[in-house]
């Protein structure tokens, strides 16, 4: 066998950077997410390398005050800026396989590279669920601190939040949760009463999507921006994330399917009408997630409800303590080698003072194929 020998960090370094961006793109989300403030999913690369630290991403709040006018002194009179945070724990995630001898493995990235197709789509799939997980999470507020400042908010993963903290989710993002067609349907203040109001037939729809994406632009005093707009065509867009049976009542809604034939080049490659793909309907990219969970059998007659969202800038964080980085063992002499990949990385819903500040919920009937 040729001799084995240890690659420097420079090479480990483009692979590793190569290796993320690649289980990126894989996972769908690469469109969506940056290291910019004005991302969808905005990610933080703090290469600090360490399980358990926490990466902060900052939000400010717009300013609300009337200012002065004329000759008014302004000294005294400024607006304070109001701040708040995500925080993102990062934790440690791992997996390997095993590869056996061959006379080509000259160096460790030779026979990571053996099993890099099947890695990437396995870190490309745990991260898609985990930003899943984070974007429909409930947010629980931690209120203030001694001084009056802002705590960073907590979560819960919606599965197992209890009522109580779905409650007050709903009560503090009135304005950013959709049940089915009706705004009416959230007045309650109490999340079983408002889903149980959802019945078969508020499916995704283009009246549904316009309504949600109203809300967003309406949304207060946390106000969620769209994900790209164009003041001088008056033009917002919004993103929604929405599950199979979603996908599949939008694309034969009507509206949107006349949209889509008689707005867009009528060609085999490129109209979703033929190859599937991305809707896009009143500045809404719908995008097909088919691993978005459900919210239960909680609709009116136990309708199965889906749990879609619409999302603007700051919607989701990433914060990536340490790229993907591979690790090669050899056992029994050359014989068997064990590749894994390393990687240290965390998630959250953005939100500040117990308000999601990037997506709309919006819960929709969402029935299996017959």
């Amino acid at each position: 066998m040729a001799n084995f020998k240890l690659v420097s960090a420079n090479e480990k370094h483009v692979w590793s950077t190569k290796y993320t961006r690649e289980y990126v793109r894989t996972s769908g989300l690469m469109p969506y997410m940056d290291t910019s403030a004005t991302a969808i999913i905005r990610m933080d690369k703090d290469l600090s390398g360490k399980q358990g630290a926490v990466i902060h991403f900052p939000y400010f709040a717009k300013l609300s005050g009337a200012g002065v006018t004329g000759g008014t002194q302004l000294m005294g009179n400024e607006e304070n800026l109001k701040n708040y945070s995500t925080g993102v724990r990062a934790t440690l995630r791992r997996n390997g396989v095993k590869i056996q001898e061959s006379e080509t493995y000259k160096t460790e990235l030779d026979i990571a590279n053996v099993a890099r197709a099947s890695l990437i789509d396995d870190s490309a799939e745990k991260l898609r669920n985990d930003v899943i997980v984070a974007g429909q999470s409930v947010v629980v507020s931690s209120g203030l601190d001694a001084d009056g400042n802002p705590l960073e908010d907590t979560y819960q993963p919606f599965a197992t939040a209890s009522a109580a903290q779905k409650n007050a989710w709903l009560v503090a993002n009135t304005d950013r949760v959709l049940f089915g067609t009706k705004r009416a349907n959230s007045i309650s203040g109490v999340f079983s009463t408002s889903a149980a109001l959802v019945d078969s037939t508020q499916k995704m729809s283009a009246a549904l999507i316009n309504m949600a994406k109203s809300m967003a632009k309406k949304t207060g005093p946390f106000k969620i921006s769209p994900y790209r707009s164009d003041a001088t065509a008056g033009r917002e867009w919004f993103v929604l994330f929405v599950d199979s049976e979603g996908f599949r009542d939008a694309s034969v809604d009507p509206i949107i399917y006349a949209a889509n034939k008689d707005a867009r080049p009528r060609d085999v490659e490129t109209n979703p009408i033929f190859q599937s793909g991305d809707l896009i309907y009143n500045g809404v990219i719908i995008r097909e997630i088919p691993e978005l969970t459900t919210a239960g059998a909680i609709g009116a007659s136990g309708a199965t409800l889906g749990h879609a969202l619409l999302c603007g800038q700051s919607a989701i964080a990433v914060g990536i303590a340490m790229m993907a980085e591979p690790r090669v063992q050899a056992w029994d002499y050359g014989m068997e080698n064990n590749v894994a990949v390393v990687e240290i990385r965390g998630q959250a819903k953005m939100s500040a003072a117990g308000v999601q500040t990037g997506i709309v919920s919006i819960f929709h009937a969402s029935a299996l194929d017959a």
